[in-house]
């Protein structure tokens, strides 16, 4: 098995690098996304606070931004449960970047917010490697929704969801 990625995490400023990130989320394609492709103005739209709500981090390579994790509904972290978006840029997937990136933000969450009690994720049935990603960092399967994923081409898929409590360690 080679080495895992050497991964650095970067808070955003969302007030200063809005659009660099809207930038990087356009030039890509998300496959397993509601929206494939994002125009500039969709991917403003992409909430990266306010930090007491959103806190978004990129994942940087070798000085290159190679990914953006956001974690969500913070509010909500002292009464047990937060949910997380993961991107990672095209021609990086598939080299563990995202299996690096859960473990960190996993650890990063649970000694940050001493109430969290778990962290859910939810993606679509068919992405089997965010599937394995969150398997590798002991999250569990704990459902199906049918038919509630629907992409741009009007397709209907079911999502899994997945949860990790601060006892799963």
């Amino acid at each position: 098995m080679s080495n895992p990625p050497r991964l650095i995490f970067a808070e955003i400023d969302p007030a200063r690098e809005a659009g660099v990130v809207a930038g990087f989320l356009a030039r890509q394609t998300w496959p397993f996304h509601r929206r494939c492709v994002l125009t500039i103005e969709q991917a403003c739209q992409i909430k990266l606070g306010p930090s007491d709500e959103v806190r978004a981090f990129w994942i940087q390579e070798d000085g290159f931004n190679v990914g953006v994790v956001r974690v969500f509904d913070l509010e909500d972290a002292d009464e047990g449960s937060v949910l997380f978006d993961l991107r990672i840029a095209e021609e990086c997937r598939g080299r563990g970047i995202g299996r690096v990136a859960v473990a960190w933000l996993v650890e990063m969450l649970f000694a940050e917010y001493p109430a969290l009690h778990r962290i859910e994720a939810a993606t679509r049935n068919d992405n089997q490697a965010m599937r394995r990603v969150l398997e590798r960092n002991k999250f569990v399967l704990e459902g199906q929704l049918r038919q509630t994923w629907l992409s741009d081409g009007g397709s209907r898929h079911d999502t899994a969801l997945y949860g990790r409590l601060r006892s799963d360690a």
